[in-house]
Formats: structure tokens, sequence, C-alpha cells
């Protein structure tokens, strides 16, 4: 099914679109589920007035946002240094994207490894979820872990190969509707940093590279996930220079850039970290983040909120309700992820909470 999905898409086309609206349900259509049916709909999709329609919305708009696309540019703090340029898509770009990414990612998950872990449709049917918890469990109590990161993840990937995705066997569409598809989900040449559809598209560009490494991995009995831009490597062995460098290979042969500064490899005896949780025992968290969540709760409970808030963002005068409201919702996100993360029978989630 997976391998003949565009076939079958085409083929079905009226089948397809009296499914997709509920209306009809016959021969194989009629058994797939919600996400294959929506992967379906969209690899049906065969000319511009197609796209449109899919689209919900006249061709004349659609040629009026491909040729004029309006982003607001604005800069975030990276966690340790530097900036990240964020690209914010306009309302009805961002409402285009917002309705490609939902199909794209459909269609990802019919075709996702399981090895890949972020930017991706929770597959609950299967009974698993994708997130850095279960990311990490796949690395546990290993002897070796090597944690590698993309460089610039989004902006290495260039619109004309965002193209040549379209046009690939993967999809299939023609060169009218593979060029409407990419210069609405690219800006400037390259995939940009805020588009709803930048993150499933990075996952179908990293196919071959997911393969590859895959592969590798299976012949050097290796385990290996993929969060997004972390790449993660373990072994009950020692994972050797040698590994390390074929992986390196791998990756630039697969137009990949490597952060040489986030290269770790971290044995049993000492702190081992997959996508921010600590793996050694157990899959936990930093005791740093602890120590920050327990002064936060009692900067609170000495202090006040409105305290809290003033030192915990760094103002001058007096924080109001704004801000508390943000101190708050902040240090609950803190301690559902100790939830998520150590189960929501925990007795420090359980203790923490009550304190909220």
């Amino acid at each position: 099914m997976e391998n003949n999905i565009i076939q079958f898409a085409r083929r079905n086309k009226v089948i397809i679109n009296d499914c997709f609206n509920y209306k009809l349900y016959v021969n194989d259509f009629s058994i797939l589920k919600k996400h294959q049916k929506n992967a379906l709909v969209f690899a049906s999709i065969e000319t511009p007035l197609e796209l449109c329609r899919f689209l919900k919305t006249h061709i004349t708009e659609v040629n009026e946002i491909i040729n004029s696309p309006e982003y607001i540019q604005f800069s975030i703090p990276k966690k340790k240094s530097g900036h990240r340029e964020i690209f914010a898509p306009g309302k009805r770009l961002k409402s285009l994207q917002k309705h490609l990414n939902y199909f794209l990612q459909a269609y990802y998950l019919c075709i996702k490894p399981k090895e890949v872990y972020g930017f991706v449709m929770n597959p609950h049917f299967k009974g698993s979820y994708c997130n850095i918890v279960e990311n990490a469990k796949k690395h546990l109590q290993k002897k070796s872990v090597l944690n590698i990161d993309l460089k610039d993840f989004f902006p290495s990937i260039s619109a004309s190969q965002v193209k040549a995705l379209f046009l690939s066997d993967r999809f299939q569409f023609n060169e009218q509707v593979a060029t409407a598809l990419t210069l609405l989900t690219t800006y400037q040449g390259k995939l940009p940093i805020g588009a709803p559809t930048s993150p499933v598209i990075s996952n179908f560009i990293c196919e071959h590279l997911d393969k590859d490494l895959i592969a590798f991995c299976e012949t050097h009995e290796l385990s290996y996930t993929r969060y997004a831009d972390d790449l993660t490597f373990s072994s009950y062995r020692e994972i050797t220079n040698d590994h390390l460098l074929d992986i390196i290979n791998i990756i630039q042969k697969n137009k990949f850039r490597i952060n040489e500064r986030k290269i770790r490899m971290r044995h049993s005896g000492k702190k081992q970290v997959v996508t921010g949780l600590i793996v050694n025992e157990k899959v936990n968290i930093d005791r740093k983040l602890i120590k920050r969540i327990r002064a936060m709760i009692h900067d609170k409970q000495t202090n006040g909120i409105e305290m809290a808030a003033r030192k915990h963002y760094g103002l001058t005068k007096e924080a109001d309700i704004k801000y508390q409201i943000k101190f708050i919702q902040y240090l609950n996100g803190y301690i559902n992820f100790i939830g998520q993360v150590r189960g929501k029978d925990d007795s420090l989630y359980i203790k923490y909470k009550s304190m909220i």
C-alpha cells in the first residue's frame, strides 16, 4: 500500500474525493485509516487548479500569495549563544501552510521509519508515541552514546531540494504543481524557520539520510534515532572513531552539515544525555532542571507570585498580571514535563503539582 500510494490515489480519484467528503466508502479505500485517506487525497493532485481546489482558495489568490509572500522576520536568542532568525508567514500564507502541513503529516506517517521521533503526527493507533521521552528510551543503559547535531537544519534545505522532492517518485507531481508547492513552502531560496510546513518537509528531505544511517547501524549493531536535527547513536559496545567517521561521511554525502561543537560521545561512567534527558539507568530529568523548578516554587511561596515573576523575567518594575500568569504557566509546564518523563504517579510530580 505504501509503495503504491501515488498510483492508487490517481487511479481512484473519484472515490477519494467522495470519501474525503464522507459520502461514499467503497473498495479498498473504505478500510484505510484517516491519515492514509488524507495522504491519498493529497497525492491525487495533478493540476494547479486541483491544487487550488485542495487549498480551498481561488487560483488568483494563490498566485498573489506566491508572487508576494508575506513574512515577518525577527530573531530570538539561542540557548547558549547567538540568535535564530525566524520568518513568520502572514495570515493568508500561514493558513495555506497549516492546511498543507496536515496532509503532508498524514502522508509522512505512511512512510515514517520507526527511528524518527520529531515533527511527526503521533501514531496512537499503533499504540506508540513520538516525543523526546520515547526517543530517549531507545538509548537506555548503553555503554556508548553518541550525539550529533545537524547545523542550520531548516535553512540548509534549499528550495531546489524541496522542488526535487515534490517532483520525485515520492510525490510525482508535475512541474507546475511542484513549483507552486515549493514557492508556498520556501522563502528566500530555503526552508524558513517559522513556517508550519518546514518541519514535515525536513523529515521528507531526511528520508535518504535516515535510510543510510539505519542500514549502517544495523550492520554495526548500533541503535539510531533522529529527533529533528538531533541524531543519537548508541551501543552496548564501544562506538569507535571509525564508526564516527563513517557516520559523518554518510551525513555529508546526504548534503547536511554537522555542528562540530555539538558532537558528544559519552560512555556509561559519565552522564549520558539524549534530547535533554538522562539515559544512564532510566529516562530521567537533569538535576539542574529540578533545582530550577524547586527554586521557582520556593521563590513563589516565600516572596509571592509578583516578586517571583519579577525576578524570573529580570524586571526592574512591578510585574503586572500578564507576567504573573506567564510565570505560573511556565512553572506549570516544567512540572507537567516531570510528569511526562517520570510518570504521573511520581512522588516529585505529585508534590510539586499540589504546591501549584
